[in-house]
């Protein structure tokens, strides 16, 4: 089996928000979607050791912002690639609140959802959040992005088409951080950890 062909199904980029008493996060995922229409509910899968994971779970609501085609690697990194257990990731940054009081970051999105949580599944590693939605506002008619492209803009291409000569990427079977460092990922020590989930080097597959 090709474990590689699940990479193929089309993902967005999402600023996931949320807040527990005076506490706030975001974080960035790439698992938001629709579930139903009627009631209008969406849901979204979040890796059970991140924080956002537990205030979602106390709070019982969340936001999510569709990031759009001008969003930055900057802001990307900024939300999703540092935990907010040991930073305040919202210091600093144009934070708003949606109706239910979480965070939103809106800079580049093309629209934003905030939704209370009807149920919750454990999938073992990760916990999916189904959430009826409570709020929602177009904020331009801008593309979205999707995880490919990022991908694609992170390892340095123009566009998401790989070619031969183009160099491979890593990402993580657990958390999905893409590995493409300046150092070649076989040469990466043994003891290499994913710096998202804390998983180890073995656990990446070959993209």
């Amino acid at each position: 089996m090709d474990n590689t062909a699940i990479y193929r199904i089309p993902y967005g980029l999402y600023y996931l928000g949320t807040s527990n008493g005076a506490k706030q996060n975001i974080c960035v995922v790439n698992t938001v979607a629709q579930v139903t229409d009627t009631p209008q509910r969406i849901s979204v899968t979040v890796l059970k050791t991140n924080l956002t994971c537990e205030m979602i779970t106390a709070s019982g609501t969340f936001s999510a912002a569709i990031l759009d085609i001008d969003s930055t690697l900057e802001d990307v990194a900024h939300f999703g690639q540092q935990s907010g257990r040991s930073t305040d990731k919202l210091t600093g940054m144009d934070i708003q609140n949606d109706t239910l009081g979480n965070p939103l970051y809106i800079q580049n999105c093309a629209a934003a959802l905030s939704a209370a949580v009807v149920q919750k599944i454990d999938l073992g590693t990760h916990m999916l959040f189904i959430g009826e939605v409570k709020d929602a506002s177009v904020l331009s008619d801008k593309t979205p992005l999707t995880y490919a492209e990022y991908r694609a803009r992170k390892s340095g291409k123009t566009s998401s088409v790989q070619t031969e000569e183009q160099k491979a990427t890593y990402q993580c079977s657990i958390c999905h951080y893409v590995y493409d460092g300046d150092i070649p990922f076989e040469e990466l020590p043994d003891d290499y950890v994913c710096p998202i989930c804390k998983k180890p080097k073995s656990v990446f597959v070959k993209m």
